[in-house]
């Protein structure tokens, strides 16, 4: 006890039981106080699993803890509890209640105190902080004795390969908490691991540090090999990153019910990178005005937010790509997009998402070699994000290079299944070079981007090819809405994206195939 009076153990103990803050099921608290009073009178080498399944459980007497886990599991959640408590609420007059993993006894340590509480420093942010907490293991885990912990440590790095995210580890808790100040976390990641024979099963539940409501949770199987066991634990903890933070994962979606709606003026920087990624799932031109002025106004509010320069240059790109931008200022965007895409890896190195804009800024700049190798340092930096993943893809598909193009893409399709559908059309303009005009055509018609016009052309070419006429006109209809002098200069915009000459050759003769079916006169029925 470290020579604490019992009377201010006591304290301690009813304000965490008296606690909002202390989230902890009726029985789960009769738990903590028998392991807590146990404990100041002297019996701390009673408080075994039998005595607290029978005592505070209500156990038989022929409870067996080799076959039933109740105490180790509640025991689990207990020091979640707590842990979550004491970030939360703070080390209160100086007494911390723990329960030590690998024991069921409590210990009570001395904090010192600070002259004011304050904080954990963070630095300025905009984007969300996650604690990640140690993981349980449930099941004898005995012939992998470092999977769980390697697994935790693995989804932390995982996690911080994502910029914008503020990512603890339990110690980083602890240790703000000795600094005299509550880390200011999010959400709390939490989870158990189990492993049989051949199967390797992991949960995960996302909370809201704040208020302790579940807002995610998902399980993950995999099959397990225990000559593999190091790859199956960094496979399964990739999965769990890219569902929680990857673009259209749970995070997006989380932040993404909380900017819909919220006024232009009051949206931070990282409220407006959730606004980006709501318009580059379908490059929605009614969003590029407004969004384009919110991202100006925040990254001159906060310079210091890479991923804001990075999503305002990918937009300045589409400016110029699409002519969303004014036909006198395109060429300014696209300068600008370079500059800014520079200000972002200057800001963030390690940020895959400034990398991606880099690539698409030197890439409409004419600069295919210096592209190329932004994309591909982008992917190597964070191999988890799908959206650099399927634009590398998609710059091969129209270089033709397909051996690299295929599985990018349809790797980030796998993992992603909520990627943007624009990049299908490097799968559509695949089977087009290889005459697999149904497959083609299947691909097309998944774009959902009706405000540009390449899904459009896949259409018509494909449709056309396989003797739909009446879809391919109806996919040049759509197109002339988009853009009605596009078919009088189709070739001459292929040509300057880069497209592949045999890809541009494909694509025209496809459209003046539809086009000129359009034109036919109608045959009266009989």
């Amino acid at each position: 006890m470290s020579g604490l009076a019992p009377g201010a153990v006591r304290l301690e103990l009813e304000r965490i039981l008296s606690s909002g803050d202390f989230d902890a099921s009726p029985r789960n608290r009769h738990f903590l106080r028998y392991v807590v009073e146990e404990t100041l009178a002297g019996r701390a080498d009673r408080i075994k699993a039998y005595a607290i399944a029978t005592t505070v459980f209500g156990r038989d007497a022929d409870f067996d803890p080799q076959l039933d886990s109740i105490v180790r599991i509640e025991a689990g959640r207990l020091r979640r509890a707590l842990e979550r408590f004491y970030l939360m609420a703070g080390p209160g007059e100086g007494i911390r209640i723990t329960i030590p993993r690998g024991s069921y006894v409590a210990t009570f340590d001395a904090e010192p105190q600070p002259a004011a509480s304050a904080p954990v420093p963070t630095g300025e942010r905009s984007g969300p902080a996650i604690l990640v907490r140690p993981f349980d293991e449930e099941g004898d885990q005995s012939a992998y004795p470092n999977f769980t912990r390697g697994f935790a440590r693995q989804i932390i790095v995982g996690l911080t390969r994502y910029t914008e995210l503020f990512v603890f580890g339990a110690d980083t808790a602890l240790a703000g908490n000795a600094a005299g100040g509550t880390l200011d976390a999010d959400y709390l990641l939490t989870g158990g691991t189990s492993l049989s024979a051949d199967r390797c099963h992991v949960d995960v539940l996302l909370t809201e540090a704040r208020t302790g409501r579940c807002v995610w949770g998902e399980s993950f199987t995999h099959r397990l090999d225990p000559a593999e066991i190091i790859e199956v634990r960094d496979k399964v903890a990739s999965a769990v990153v890219r569902h929680l933070a990857q673009p259209y994962g749970a995070l997006y979606a989380l932040k993404a019910r909380e900017v819909e709606g919220k006024a232009s003026s009051s949206l931070t920087a990282y409220d407006c990178v959730i606004r980006f990624y709501q318009y580059w799932r379908t490059f929605d031109r009614a969003m590029f005005g407004e969004l384009r002025r919110d991202l100006e106004r925040v990254t001159q509010r906060e310079p210091g937010f890479a991923d804001a320069f990075a999503c305002l240059s990918l937009l300045l790109t589409d400016g110029f790509r699409y002519g969303y931008a004014s036909a006198n200022e395109r060429d300014d965007c696209l300068a600008r997009a370079l500059v800014l895409a520079r200000r972002a890896v200057d800001l963030a190195p390690l940020s895959s998402r400034c990398h991606h804009a880099l690539g698409m800024a030197h890439w409409f700049m004419g600069d295919v070699a210096s592209a190329l190798p932004a994309f591909e340092v982008g992917l190597d930096l964070n191999p988890n994000d799908t959206d650099i993943m399927a634009e590398l893809g998609m710059r091969c598909a129209i270089l033709a290079d397909w051996d690299r193009a295929v599985p990018l893409l349809e790797a980030s399709y796998e993992r992603n299944p909520a990627q943007p559908s624009g990049y299908r059309v490097g799968l559509a303009i695949w089977h087009l070079w290889h005459g697999r005009l149904a497959q083609a055509l299947s691909e097309a018609r998944r774009v959902d981007a009706p405000g540009v016009v390449y899904g459009h052309v896949t259409v018509a070419v494909a449709a056309i090819g396989l003797g739909l006429a009446e879809e391919a006109a109806s996919a040049l209809d759509a197109l002339d809405r988009v853009d009605p002098s596009y078919m009088s200069r189709a070739a001459g915009d292929l040509t300057r994206r880069h497209v592949h000459p045999r890809l541009v050759q494909i694509v025209m003769d496809g459209l003046a195939k539809a086009a000129a079916v359009r034109t036919l006169p109608a045959i009266a029925p009989g």
